[in-house]
Parts: C-alpha cells; sequence; structure tokens
C-alpha cells in the first residue's frame, strides 16, 4: 500500500470521524426520557440529568470534529510527503540516467 493510499484513508477516517461527531448531538433523548416534566426534586434532578448529557454530548461531539480535522490534517500532509517523496525519486532516476548516459 502507497503513501497516498494511506492517506486516503486516513483522510476518510477524518471524515467519517467528524460526521459521527456531528451525529452523536441527534442522539440525546428528549428531556422527559429523564423525567424533567415531573414536578418537584425528581423532575429538578431530571431536568439537570437531561443538562449534563447534553453538556457531555456536545463535548464529545466536539471532540470527534477536532480529531476529525486532525487526521484529515494528517492525510494532508502525508499527501505532500508522498508528492515529495516522488519527485525526488524522479529527480533520482533522471540524474542516474544522465550518469549512466555520459560514460
Amino acid at each position: 500500500m502507497s503513501l497516498r493510499d494511506h492517506a486516503a484513508r486516513i483522510d476518510h477516517a477524518g471524515e467519517a470521524l467528524t460526521e459521527a461527531g456531528a451525529r452523536l448531538a441527534g442522539v440525546l433523548p428528549p428531556a422527559d426520557a429523564f423525567g424533567a416534566e415531573v414536578p418537584g426534586r425528581l423532575g429538578e434532578l431530571g431536568g439537570a440529568l437531561h443538562a449534563l448529557a447534553a453538556a457531555v454530548l456536545a463535548a464529545r461531539s466536539r471532540e470527534a470534529a477536532a480529531h476529525g480535522a486532525r487526521l484529515s490534517d494528517a492525510a494532508s500532509m502525508l499527501q505532500f510527503v508522498s508528492a515529495s517523496y516522488a519527485e525526488v525519486d524522479e529527480s533520482v532516476r533522471r540524474r542516474h540516467a544522465e550518469h549512466q548516459g555520459g560514460q
């Protein structure tokens, strides 16, 4: 597998992680699933739990997006390195051919 192949796979993983992070916010159940609609202290506790769950999911969503962006950046750098290696290889081939032809 070439560096370009690895870069493409890493980039795909970054995109998938970013998409998963975006979908994560959508998995939060409604507040009534936590009992937030119940009157009194139990309802307050349910509301607090819902708010905590929302905050946690939002934080994980942001983290996933940040890690996805890092993976995409790493893939871009790997693509750059791959292109640089290809340029060096071609340059060496040309010089070697010139050197062989000059003898």
